[in-house]
């Protein structure tokens, strides 16, 4: 009988097996895929990885422009994307090494629930006081005719070659992403998008400003359509939009959102709600509807993001088996896109703080930075806003567009949990010449 029973050994199980584990906990870790989960996989790592590759392009125009004599730079896919799988593979070694190290067991294989204290793998029953389900979400595909033609983020990662010519299908983060990443490399990418402009759900300021941004990046992007069907022609796919325009490509890739994985575990056999979706539904403990299973991560269809499934699992951890507090502010979660131009924010859209707030105060600002004084072409602008609760002053949104823009608001996050004012901004020292000074002197 082991104390935890963890099913799914992406970012939230494993560090719900980790942290069981470290408190003597006679913890089982199931998993189908490999160790670590879609973000080291499939997703956070390599994309990261890719962003950095491929913003060397843009360090090659910049540096023509600062006096330097480079030929043309050409780029081989081949070369580094075995160096890039490499690495991925050692990363799963490395958690499946400190999971052993910790003394937790693993089994490889599907698991299917069968009873509210009993999972099945491999035709192996096996028995846990309590079940932590961590099993993530998968990238869902339109069904429309020649959908089978058509790649997902997961195929992306293990593609042997860089395409001439990419539709891209989505405009949610992981879409511009992607995009941003091919148009870089040396694709003619067009971006498919329902909406008026990228980025549904960001604020809306500087979802137009990326929209420029990435169209002014050579990426083609066709706003209020959608795909129709994907017809293989030879050696190419002809896709078919519904507002009558038709693309070539190489490669097309559906980045439509994801669902959760709960499939194969048969929730409804021991009595979980699930939503339509199949999202398993849970209370604020992260309890589902059976006493002993509990949920967790992207399955659970809330925030789905690397940060908050490890947060989750440490906060269900200490509440539920080592008797102890873990709060955690789910109001207040940074969040990147890895594109080009890069942007991050933390906090709330000025349309939703007009939601919230009676009187709110908007700071923005567009300038070309410094570091960009002397390009003769292609100046990237930076982005900044904040929203201000104008009644006690506090800063209620930060929104950026700049090169480490991810690395700033990481930073300026433990700020926004102390609850910063723009008063305290205005008393903040200036460090010149930097982008970030304008930060502390917008007015």
């Amino acid at each position: 009988m082991y104390d935890l029973i963890v099913i799914g050994a992406g970012s939230g199980g494993l560090a719900a097996a980790k942290r069981a584990a470290n408190a003597q906990k006679k913890v089982l870790l199931i998993e189908n895929d490999t160790i670590g989960g879609t973000c080291v996989s499939y997703g956070c790592v390599p994309k990261k990885l890719w962003h950095q590759i491929s913003h060397t392009h843009f360090d090659l125009e910049h540096a023509r422009s600062h006096g330097w004599s480079i030929n043309k730079a050409t780029f081989n896919w081949g070369e580094v994307k075995p160096r890039l799988s490499d690495f991925i593979k050692s990363l799963n070694n490395r958690h499946k090494e400190k999971c052993l190290a910790a003394g937790i067991d693993i089994v490889n294989g599907t698991a299917q629930l069968t009873s509210p204290t009993q999972v099945t793998v491999n035709n192996k029953c096996y028995d846990g006081k309590h079940i932590l389900i961590a099993v993530g979400s998968t990238a869902k595909k339109m069904p429309i005719p020649g959908t089978e033609y058509c790649d997902t983020s997961y195929e992306f990662f293990a593609w042997d070659n860089l395409p001439k010519q990419v539709v891209v299908w989505g405009g949610g983060y992981i879409a511009v992403e992607l995009a941003s990443i091919l148009n870089a490399l040396g694709s003619t990418v067009h971006l498919i998008i329902r909406q008026s402009s990228v980025l549904r759900g960001f604020d809306e300021d500087l979802r137009e400003f990326l929209h420029s941004q990435y169209e002014n990046r050579g990426i083609t992007i066709h706003n209020e359509t959608s795909i129709e069907k994907v017809v293989k022609h030879n050696d190419e796919f002809i896709v078919h939009c519904t507002n009558g325009v038709q693309l070539k490509a190489n490669k097309v890739l559906q980045a439509l959102g994801r669902v959760p994985n709960t499939t194969p575990l048969n929730c409804s056999n021991v009595g979980i709600d699930c939503d339509n979706n199949g999202a398993i539904i849970v209370d604020d403990n992260y309890q589902t509807s059976v006493k002993t299973i509990s949920a967790l991560g992207d399955c659970i269809d809330r925030v789905q993001l690397t940060p908050v499934a490890i947060a989750q699992a440490r906060e269900w951890v200490d509440n539920v088996l080592l008797n102890k507090s873990f709060p955690v502010d789910y109001r207040l979660i940074p969040t990147a896109v890895f594109s080009h131009p890069e942007a991050a924010t933390i906090g709330l859209t000025e349309s939703d703080a007009k939601n919230s707030y009676d009187n709110i105060d908007v700071k923005k600002l567009v300038f070309n930075p410094l570091t960009m004084a002397l390009n003769q072409h292609n100046k990237e602008p930076v982005f900044i806003k904040l929203v201000i609760n104008a009644k006690n002053n506090r800063i209620l949104g930060i929104h950026l567009s700049t090169s480490a823009a991810a690395e700033i608001v990481q930073s300026l996050a433990i700020a926004m949990q102390k609850g910063i004012t723009k008063d305290d901004l205005d008393l903040t020292m200036a460090l010149h010449p930097s982008v970030m000074e304008e930060l502390v002197t917008i007015y």
